[in-house]
């Protein structure tokens, strides 16, 4: 791996522990950038010849921190950017930003944060640092801190390892998310969100942050999944998932999947997925992973024949 790129991988990750209030070591390091310890110890010679991280220890001089701060800008702006404005999958986000994160210059990422209008957190929960190197109070607790009966909002959802990620995603639980904690004990806890109920390990739900609902919100028993509809129910559209994003928003936003609109099931298919929806007049087809992705609330009175 070029040394440039083993320098700021290094530099990133003691950033962010230092961000989370982590205790930095040279086999945390050995594990984040995928060398072995004789290559820790070379590299953190050279980062302390170079004034980037304070002799004998793990700690970032400021000269390092404006520099590690700018790679990690890099790295959650472009991530931000696939997510908005590309039809990339999800998995490859973390990938292609890791490539241009080593590519851009300082004047590259004040036009991307520009373009997007200086978001303050990545897809994931994760502050971007400003131009000048702040960046917003670390927030929320980790899930598995509250109790059974507790309703809050996910603030945060860790995106690595990829395995442990994989199950949230696959859950539909972003940023955003409101959830109820229904059963918990020392191995598991089930958690109710959207009309769904989802059993995780605790391993599972120390990856995902959240925070208390505001006085003025409450857990909407109401608020249910597309994929849900049945052929004799309508619904109203409430609202797009926090994971619908990029081209898929705009295309189902198009397509006239915005609040208030009424949906009916028009056909489905014998597999069960795609299911053709009529919306706005016009009949479209959505994967079942799309509908799962279109939050409705059901209207009482059902079609007539």
């Amino acid at each position: 791996m070029d040394e440039q790129i083993l320098i700021q991988d290094t530099l990133k990750h003691l950033a962010e522990w230092e961000y989370d209030k982590l205790t930095v070591s040279k086999e945390s390091i050995a594990a984040e950038i995928a060398i072995a310890q004789d290559q820790v110890d070379r590299l953190l010679h050279d980062l302390e010849a170079a004034e980037l991280i304070e002799p004998g220890s793990l700690t970032l001089t400021e000269t390092g921190r404006e520099y590690a701060l700018h790679v990690l800008r890099a790295h959650r702006l472009y991530e931000t950017y696939l997510a908005r404005k590309t039809g990339v999958s999800e998995s490859q986000w973390h990938v292609q930003a890791h490539v241009e994160e080593h590519k851009m210059s300082a004047a590259d990422v004040e036009k991307l944060a520009r373009e997007l209008d200086y978001p303050r957190f990545d897809p994931h929960g994760d502050p971007i640092p400003t131009a000048a190197g702040e960046m917003p109070p670390k927030r929320g607790k980790p899930l598995t801190e509250y109790p059974v009966g507790w309703e809050g909002r996910v603030v945060h959802v860790e995106d690595k390892p990829p395995h442990l990620y994989a199950i949230i995603a696959a859950a539909s639980i972003a940023p955003g998310t409101v959830l109820r904690i229904v059963e918990k004990n020392n191995q598991e806890l089930k958690v109710a969100l959207e009309g769904c109920e989802f059993r995780f390990s605790t391993t599972v739900t120390e990856n995902i942050t959240v925070v208390p609902l505001a006085d003025s919100e409450s857990f909407d028993e109401t608020l249910v999944r597309l994929s849900s509809l049945t052929g004799r129910e309508k619904a109203e559209v409430v609202r797009l998932s926090p994971l619908c994003r990029g081209l898929e928003r705009n295309r189902l936003l198009d397509l006239g999947m915005v609040p208030g609109s009424i949906i009916t099931v028009d056909l489905v298919s014998p597999s069960g997925s795609p299911t053709a929806y009529r919306v706005r007049g016009a009949a479209i087809a959505l994967r079942r992973e799309q509908a799962e992705r279109v939050l409705i609330r059901k209207v009482k009175d059902d079609i007539n024949d």
